[in-house]
């Protein structure tokens, strides 16, 4: 388990990512998701995901049904928010970069 000061500093709306980085799920709602971001993400926002992604796993949480159809397709924050709100109307996006942590890896980039 890592330190909650780890955590915050890993954030991408903490920490930033650049295009190519790994990001994953640190949330109830988007427990397990990891995309590529195609597009650098600036430090500071706390918003949706700017540009293109790929979702490499949707995770097992309650919007991976939903996310099925977008696995391993280049897509966005509006396309991703448009299918969870289908099932789930008031739910907030689950790619927000207050909810994604870069890849432990891909920190370093």
């Amino acid at each position: 388990m890592r330190a909650i000061g780890e955590l915050k500093r890993l954030l991408v709306s903490q920490h930033g990512a650049q295009a190519g980085s790994v990001l994953c799920g640190c949330g109830l709602t988007n427990q397990g998701l990891r995309v590529r971001v195609l597009q650098d993400q600036a430090r500071g926002g706390e918003g949706p995901l700017r540009g293109r992604f790929i979702i490499l796993d949707v995770g097992e949480n309650t919007h991976s049904d939903a996310l099925l159809p977008l696995l391993n397709e280049e897509t966005n924050a509006q396309e991703v928010l448009r299918l969870i709100r289908e099932e789930h109307p008031a739910c907030v996006s689950v790619v927000n970069a207050r909810t994604l942590l870069v890849e432990v890896g891909d920190a370093e980039r």
